[in-house]
């Protein structure tokens, strides 16, 4: 069974660096990992244009 794990906080709290590390860890301990980042503006047309 797969989980999700979100990290919130304010903008430029660290949340990026978080999500990485944790990442990173999950995957040395033999586990499988992503790492999502959301909203994906690249992946819609008007997120493009922006």
């Amino acid at each position: 069974m797969g989980r999700l794990l979100a990290i919130e906080g304010i903008d430029g709290s660290g949340k990026g660096t978080q999500a990485k590390r944790l990442t990173e860890r999950l995957r040395r301990a033999g586990g499988s990992a992503a790492l999502i980042s959301f909203p994906r503006y690249e992946q819609t047309l008007f997120g493009r244009v922006i």
